[in-house]
């Protein structure tokens, strides 16, 4: 067997994403064994071998360990959710990540929970508004305990948080924590200040964010952009910003050693400086998934230097993300660790297709035996060589993470290969004279230096920053797919690519058909998807907002506080929805208003008992009634009625609606068809609701 760990690694994460990804019922063992037996068959051709029945032992056992860690991360979520959800807690907190907020004096936080009403506690708590502080920090005060909302409960598992937590009073803070997460992140602090000074704010964000992490200041005009042009992946810090400062820096530092370095010690010394620069890359950038991907591969390729174990590319991978994953079986949901793994995987098979080419090519030449080239049509041929080689690799990676895009909900772009191929070699020259602009703005004598690394790094990221404005200007730049849809169209593309490798297509043959494929289904789609209006339920379950959104605008029935307003801006930026046409506060008595930048904005708090107010606003006309101690709204779209009340709403008569948008509000005054919720907890409800009326969204040709 040539890759036996690699084998029980996919066993051991392909499981741990059925277990994520499907709901925790009788079904839940079915569905675990069709994933084992799925990729037994996938081996069946092999299987004939007999050294070939040990991939089928590694994958079962792998598959044991996924259910195992799964089951082990299940449980401490519920046994964390049943002692503190719904309570109200004294906490004291490190604070590991700190993003801007809505409000003046505020941040947003993830919490590490110490103690919890003076007893020892270990979880992670995410918190939307909270008194002005910074990473690194022990903070204490009285906080509001909840589960997640059940829209964003992956994403929260992924990251290890919990519950969230809504600040009440009390806050301290208790000093600087001196954990190796809080050093470090006190040393990005420094490095991002130090890189930032004497920039523009445009290219000073953009820098910040490739070299050290830190996305604090990076524009969301920028951040659009990069995404419309298929290059957000440069603003994250991942494996490609690894092999840049672990590979190429040591062959930099020392050019005129190669000889010395094929020696095994050479080799080890060289190892273990990577695995250090990695650990010190992980401490700064902050622990995200595409990091600690990139690092774990790194540290396993130099532990197999110390070890005399080969290299294995996949199965570095493969041990790196089930270590990601054994303390929290949910990691492999994070959307960066997915996109990071499928991006690694792409660029293998890319590296695998350009070698086979060239190896194709040379044969060829050696079977025609021409004479030798002059030295300019060597140089052509190298230039072309390396030409394909990059187009090659950036179309996998391309190719490879797409389904992740698509699947998770999320918008992607058309670019992205001609993005890759225009701009991605500026990538390195940014990194290096970032960084060095960083580490030399620590020393203030060397303020020269600093001023010529900055001014070329500056420089080189302007020209970035206009590449990925220029091309999200494009027609079609996001696109986003309904998930079911994009889950067909995967499930096609990867069926065509089975077939054109067990038939040897070749590939001047496959890859066109595969690109046509592909992009009559993207047509498909937008053509199927153009008039849908989409009705959803975002935030938390006692007050959700609704966003009813069609061709890129939206209408918004806003309630609830930060974290719900966070879930909409999540919602916005998934959905790739630019215009905002209205904006109805559904709050009686708001604390502040909701900055979302609609172009229309209805306050019930500020009109009269009478008459209704009435506004037509892109995808549906909205009605908003307000009453003495609450309001009711009836919004009509693709010829259905939707209702959702805020307070008390005593009417005369009933108001009749297709759909109710539950929230805590009693609808006395309503008769409904279907209810639009995300609990079935409501005092209101029926213990038992009727099968097939509670939904939590609808969707509606106009």
């Amino acid at each position: 067997m040539r890759r036996p760990l690699c084998v029980f690694c996919v066993g051991t994460l392909g499981l741990e994403l059925v277990c994520a990804f499907l709901p925790q019922t009788g079904r839940f063992v079915p569905f675990a064994a069709f994933f084992v037996v799925g990729l037994l068959w996938a081996l069946a051709a092999r299987l004939r071998k007999s050294s070939a029945w040990g991939y089928g032992i590694c994958l079962i056992l792998g598959a044991a360990l996924g259910l195992v860690l799964s089951c082990s991360t299940q449980a401490k979520l519920e046994q964390r959710q049943t002692a503190y959800d719904g309570r109200s807690a004294l906490l004291e907190a490190e604070v590991e990540i700190v993003s801007s907020s809505y409000y003046p004096g505020t941040v947003r936080a993830v919490l590490r929970v110490e103690r919890a009403d003076r007893e020892v506690a270990s979880f992670r708590v995410e918190c939307a508004s909270l008194p002005d502080c910074s990473p690194g920090d022990r903070i204490k005060g009285r906080f509001a305990l909840e589960a997640p909302d059940e829209t964003d409960r992956l994403n929260a598992y992924a990251d290890g948080i919990a519950l969230n937590a809504e600040y009440e009073k009390g806050f301290a803070l208790l000093g600087q924590s001196s954990s190796f997460r809080a050093r470090t992140a006190r040393l990005q602090k420094r490095l991002s200040a130090a890189l930032r000074q004497g920039m523009a704010a445009g290219p000073a964000g953009v820098l910040a964010a490739m070299v050290t992490g830190d996305r604090t200041h990076l524009a969301k005009e920028l951040r659009a952009a990069y995404r419309g042009a298929g290059l957000s992946h440069v603003l994250v810090v991942s494996g490609m910003h690894v092999s840049i400062l672990c590979g190429d820096v040591l062959g930099r530092l020392l050019p005129r050693r190669k000889k010395r370095l094929r020696g095994y010690m050479s080799r080890k010394a060289k190892a273990l400086f990577s695995a250090v620069l990695a650990l010190l890359l992980v401490g700064v950038t902050g622990f995200t998934p595409s990091v600690l991907r990139a690092a774990g591969a790194v540290w396993l390729s130099a532990l197999g230097v110390w070890v005399y174990g080969p290299p294995d590319a996949l199965t570095s991978l493969g041990v790196a993300g089930v270590l990601m994953t054994a303390g929290n079986s949910y990691a492999v949901c994070d959307v960066g660790f997915e996109l990071s793994f499928a991006a690694v995987v792409g660029t293998l098979a890319g590296g695998a297709v350009v070698r086979r080419s060239q190896e194709a090519w040379a044969n060829r030449q050696e079977k025609q035996k021409r004479p030798r080239t002059r030295f300019w049509k060597r140089k052509a041929l190298g230039l072309a060589g390396n030409l394909w080689e990059t187009v090659c690799i950036s179309a996998c990676a391309s190719m490879a993470t797409f389904p992740v895009l698509v699947l998770r909900g999320m918008s992607t772009s058309l670019y992205a290969l001609v993005s890759g191929v225009a701009v991605l070699w500026l990538v390195e020259p940014i990194l290096l004279t970032g960084l060095g602009a960083a580490l030399l703005g620590l020393v203030p004598v060397l303020a020269p230096v600093q001023r010529v690394c900055s001014f070329c790094a500056e420089f080189l990221t302007n020209l970035l920053n206009r590449w990925a404005l220029w091309v999200s200007g494009w027609p079609g730049a996001q696109i986003w797919f309904d998930t079911a849809y994009a889950a067909v169209v995967c499930l096609l593309l990867a069926g065509l690519c089975w077939l054109a490798f067990q038939k040897k297509v070749r590939l001047r043959v496959a890859l066109p058909a595969l690109l046509l494929t592909a992009g009559i289904a993207i047509g498909t789609g937008n053509a199927l998807s153009r008039d849908v209006i989409r009705v959803e339920l975002v935030g938390s379950q006692n007050a959700p907002a609704v966003v009813i959104s069609q061709k890129g605008s939206a209408v918004i029935l806003f309630r609830g506080g930060d974290s719900t307003r966070s879930a909409v801006e999540s919602t916005l930026e998934r959905r790739n929805i630019q215009t905002v046409e209205c904006l109805v506060d559904l709050r009686i008595k708001p604390q502040s208003a909701q900055g979302l930048g609609p172009k229309q904005r209805i306050a019930p708090d500020g009109m009269g008992p009478s008459p209704p107010r009435r506004a037509r606003c892109g995808p549906a006309e909205v009605e908003v009634f307000r009453t003495r101690n609450g309001c009711i709204v009836r919004v009509h779209a693709a010829g259905q009625t939707f209702v959702t009340l805020s307070g008390s709403v005593p009417l005369a008569q009933p108001v009749k609606a297709d759909y109710l948008l539950a929230s805590p509000a009693r609808p006395d005054c309503v008769e409904y068809d279907t209810i639009l919720s995300l609990s079935n907890r409501y005092r209101w409800m029926p213990m038992a609701p009727p099968s097939g009326e509670l939904v939590s969204e609808a969707r509606l040709r106009g």
